[in-house]
């Protein structure tokens, strides 16, 4: 609680001076719009040979603000950008603003599991990527190149708009490590880039560096104070700011004249070449304590210079307050963090509440225009940490959770983290008073202290380069000041520190880079060169797929990888060490069963050894995979009320289909629809699910209060749910969809059988006691072992048959998925079987999951202007139609044990398809299938991101007991045809029918495509 009772008479390190206030109501597009106009030939940027005026900036941006505003983005909504650093960056935020919407950076170097998080929790739908990158975001609705995106129109008039609303969402880990994105006002970054408290400011003449990544603060000020002020950014590359040398040359060849450092790299650069800020007019660092006897070398150095030291966190836009360095204190004192941006306040407050005395320690709060918005998601951590001002109604700081003194002459002086602050053996430890401490040695440069277990480990540097930091005689030191409990355990000396993209202290990289290396566990002898070459090719690969250096004992899955990215890393380690595609499913297999780096390696030495052929899958008795495994119980408890539910038991809401069940259970009855989601809690769960509605433009805004979300898992026992959960809803529900699966062509059937298999299990276990209609969402791809067995039709109530012939994992798992519910069915559960062939977008949008092997079919024969010329079937069931019809049927018909399979009775051929395209403006040449083949492998190989990569093993694996490729096996006089009797009878006088896959439909699905940006529209268009 913050006291009730504060100064009236504010000090003066408590406020800032209004008489110089800048304006808080103006956006950070208008200020750049009048910049732009005043100079619009004068450069606003610079990349070494490259260069971008504000007339430019202004107009690319205008062209891509209609962009997305035709994509669908409104005011408000929050759009990731993929990249790097570079001009196109400046482009996109610029262009997302005038929007109205706020930008979301995704940088490229941050690892691909942080980045894929930060999207889901900023709920980015829409994603901008910069040329030269690659989108690694999934799940979105909308995916913009910039590289593709037309000339501007003409000026646009953005959105009304004020600096009250979101500019940009930024993300800070705190003491959880789980990334919390922080909302930032317009006002926020108009004050920071506006603020001269310390002559920090540009003018139109100045050069600003911006060397830091887009997700860091670091480049929040570079970019918006030089573009407001009408400077010129200067751009350099990560290897010329941790380099003092580089960074010098890079300085005075631009001629840069401003440099907002972090303060690791302002500390680098004063140990070992502080002469190179010397031509800067201003240089600040900020980030970290910083360190008097360095700060006095650049001081030294640099006279003409004027250097200050930033404090801020990020929930207040960067930086809250400023102190310019002049008389430095005695040894031993710390810098101060001096007095307040101007439109900021700063108060040191006790635990009680109450508003600290001079030289009285307390935790500094922050308030004025720099406050964020909030935590996105989360109205919990926002209440606790944004607290309103007890003295000023309407007004609210943030606790920093940083110590901090006001000091006589109305200085901030700062004292460390509160969080930092640790308990060892019964002894409360300051590591920040250790890690200062550490410091004032003379040989110690720069100092880290972790706690390891019931230890801490320090983590030194030398005080001077090519010199050796005297262990002994720094414990002995440290021995004369600390208590015992204090002393670190350990001392490790490092020629330097790690640093990130946001230039701090990498904290992970140093624990790595000096820990002993964590080898494979198991015996083995000393590793040859050869090995060792294999081996650091394998982690180069993982390194770039990842955006993680793995060590030999990571495992893949730990550092963020998935189904998808194990595609990329298998066709990446195909290219570069020239293996054989049929290799593809073996390597994925090896890395499934040893996902360490050094069993992968293993898995690639082996491949290397074959002869070409790669191995197969070992033998599966798939009739006895598919037994029920359980009694079912006698009938117990009231009888479900399926054809009006008022409970529904929904699993796989977060997917495509599942979202259009939700919306049609939403709809077409009056139930609560529980929806089971692997996610941390209820809150992640719900966000979601609402998120994946939101992505297939379903609006149910008046009806999901209906919506109860919960985490799940379905390769857990019970779900993975608590045995009071698990009983409420067995006894509640009246009716159960089951349309969650793990979707994957790569693996084989011993990795998806624990969801798709077990997980379908823990579901009839749910319903089977009050006997609950079940109906399961499979698949056509279960009957494929039929048509090279020489069935040439297939009715919905043929048993099923020729498991061994179906030759993918994924079928393999809903085949016997099938025989489990077939048993339950003669068991006396109710279980209703649905076939769906391919399930394709809406029929009235188009909206589709375009993450299917079918549409990365569409989007190769786009980028390639290639074509297979083969009797491949498209018959395509839109997923609005499949979600009524399996409601319909749910609803309507008491369930037995029938099989339904929704197939189209008009389907068309992908020549049908690449006749649209042509028309649409496509070149395309057809090529005979063999030939097509090696077309696409080597597509693949030179574009290891290509959408297509993860279904290549479909075109090159051979099928089991037919000597032809997975693929052929769906041909048209290859795959059987399928009866629909079933679905005929019961859906009729519903007056539900499947639309004919005619040009209207597939123009239709074409549209979405272009709209979305996953398939660039043709231009100009053949006439």
């Amino acid at each position: 609680m913050l006291s009730t009772r504060l100064d009236p008479t504010p000090r003066p390190a408590t406020r800032w001076d209004p008489s110089t206030a800048p304006p808080r109501d103006r956006t950070l597009h208008d200020l750049f719009d009048a910049q732009a106009a005043l100079r619009p030939r004068a450069t606003a940027a610079i990349h070494h040979d490259h260069h971008l005026t504000y007339g430019e900036l202004r107009s690319r941006s205008d062209a891509l603000a209609a962009r997305l505003r035709d994509v669908g983005v409104r005011p408000g909504e929050r759009v990731g950008v993929c990249g790097t650093r570079s001009l196109d960056a400046l482009v996109a935020f610029l262009g997302i603003l005038r929007t109205g919407a706020a930008y979301v950076p995704l940088d490229d170097t941050v690892p691909l599991t942080r980045v894929r998080a930060m999207a889901e929790y900023a709920d980015v739908q829409v994603v901008v990527t910069l040329p030269g990158s690659a989108c690694r975001v999934r799940r979105l609705r909308t995916r913009v190149d910039l590289a593709a995106v037309p000339p501007a129109r003409g000026p646009l008039v953005p959105p009304a708009v004020d600096g009250a609303d979101c500019a940009y969402v930024m993300f800070t880990s705190g003491s959880t490590g789980r990334p919390k994105p922080v909302a930032i006002p317009h006002r926020g970054v108009v004050r920071l880039a506006l603020s001269d408290l310390v002559d920090q400011r540009p003018r139109p003449g100045d050069r600003v560096l911006h060397a830091y990544d887009l997700s860091s603060d670091a480049s929040t000020i570079e970019i918006w104070s030089g573009l407001l002020g009408g400077a010129c950014l200067v751009l350099i590359d990560r290897e010329e700011l941790v380099s003092p040398a580089a960074l010098e040359a890079a300085v005075r060849g631009a001629r840069v004249t401003i440099a907002y450092l972090t303060t690791g790299v302002f500390h680098h650069v004063a140990r070992t070449r502080p002469e190179a800020l010397r031509t800067l007019r201003f240089v600040s660092a900020g980030g970290e304590t910083m360190d008097p006897a360095l700060a006095r070398a650049v001081l030294t150095a640099c006279p003409d210079t004027t250097v200050v030291n930033f404090y801020g966190p990020t929930e207040n836009t960067v930086v809250s307050t400023a102190h310019v360095l002049r008389d430095l204190p005695p040894d031993g004192q710390p810098i101060p963090i001096g007095r307040p941006l101007e439109r900021s306040a700063c108060y040191v407050l006790r635990p009680d509440g109450g508003l600290a005395g001079v030289g009285e320690e307390g935790e500094l709060a922050v308030g004025g225009d720099g406050l964020a918005l909030g935590y996105l998601g989360d109205p919990a951590l926002t209440a606790e940490r944004f607290v309103h001002h007890p003295a000023e109604p309407g007004v609210r700081l943030y606790r920093t959770g940083d110590r901090a003194v006001l000091r006589p002459d109305g200085e901030l002086e700062y004292r460390g983290r509160t969080d930092r602050q640790v308990k060892l053996r019964g002894h409360r430890i300051e590591l920040d008073g250790v890690e200062a401490r550490l410091r004032a040695h003379e040989s110690v440069g720069e100092a880290v202290v972790d706690v390891d277990g019931d230890r801490l480990v320090a983590y030194l540097t030398p005080a001077h380069a090519n010199s050796v930091v005297p262990v002994d005689r720094v414990l002995q030191y440290l021995a004369g000041w600390l208590p015992a409990p204090a002393v670190p355990s350990r001392l490790v000396p490092v020629p330097e520190f790690p640093v990130n993209g946001a230039g701090k202290v990498d904290r992970t990289r140093l624990r790595a880079l000096t820990s002993p290396e964590r080898e494979d566990p198991r015996p083995s002898a000393p590793a040859a060169s050869g090995a060792r070459d294999l081996r650091s090719t394998l982690a180069e690969i993982w390194q770039v797929v990842l955006r993680v250096t793995p060590s030999v004992a990571d495992n893949f899955f730990d550092l963020g990888g998935d189904s998808l990215l194990a595609a990329e890393v298998v066709t990446r380690t195909l290219a570069v060490l020239g293996l054989d595609a049929r290799h593809g499913s073996e390597l994925v297999r090896g890395l499934l069963l040893a996902p360490t780096l050094a069993g992968f390696t293993n898995t690639v030495r082996v491949a290397l050894r074959s002869d070409g052929r790669g191995a197969g899958s070992p033998l599966v008795d798939f009739v006895r995979e598919g037994r029920l495994g359980f009694a079912v119980p006698e009938p117990d408890g009231p009888e479900p009320r399926w054809a009006e539910p008022r409970e529904v038991l929904l699993t796989g809401a977060s997917g495509f289909v599942g979202a259009f069940l939700l919306a049609r259970l939403l709809r077409a009855t009056e139930a609560r629809v529980h929806c089971p989601v692997r996610a941390r809690d209820r809150a992640q769960a719900r966000r979601r699910v609402l998120a994946n509605l939101t992505r297939y433009g379903l609006d149910v805004a008046d009806v999901e209060h209906r919506i109860v979300c919960f985490p799940a898992d379905l390769a857990e026992p019970g779900l993975g749910l608590d045995h009071e959960h698990r009983a409420e809803l067995a006894a509640g529900v009246d009716l159960v969809l089951h349309s969650a699966a793990q979707v994957n062509f790569l693996y084989p059937y011993s990795a998806l059988r624990p969801s798709n298999v077990d997980g379908t299990r823990e579901v009839v276990r749910l319903a089977a006691a009050r006997r609950v209609p079940v109906h399961f969402l499979s698949t056509v791809a279960v009957l494929a072992g039929f048509g090279t067995a020489g069935v040439r039709h297939v009715d919905e109530d043929l048993p099923l048959a020729h498991a061994d012939r179906l030759s993918m994992g994924y079928a393999e798992s809903k085949w016997v998925a099938e025989l489990v519910l077939r048993e339950a069915a003669d068991r006396g559960v109710p279980v209703a079987v649905h076939r769906p062939y391919e399930v394709t977008g809406a029929r009235g949008t188009g909206a589709c999951n375009t993450e299917t092997a079918i549409c990365s079919l569409f989007r190769t024969i786009a980028e390639t202007g290639l074509a297979p010329d083969i009797p491949l079937p498209m018959d395509f069931v839109p997923v609005d139609y499949l979600a009524e019809a399996v409601v319909h049927i749910a609803t309507r018909h008491r369930t037995t044990r029938r099989t339904y399979h929704l197939t189209n009775p008009n389907p068309a051929s992908l020549g049908d398809v690449i006749d649209r395209m042509c028309r649409a403006g496509h070149e395309i040449r057809r090529l005979s299938y063999p030939d097509w083949v090696g077309e696409l492998v080597r597509h693949v190989a030179a574009n290891p991101t290509s959408a297509t990569a993860p279904f290549v093993s479909l075109c090159v694996d051979r099928g089991n007991r037919a000597d032809i490729s997975v693929k052929e096996m769906y041909f048209e006089g290859v795959f059987p045809s399928l009866g629909r009797d079933n679905v005929d009878r019961d859906l009729a006088g519903s007056g539900l029918s499947c639309p004919p896959v005619d040009a209207a439909l597939l123009d239709r699905y074409l549209d979405y495509f272009y709209a979305t940006g996953y398939i660039d529209r043709p231009t100009p268009p053949r006439r």
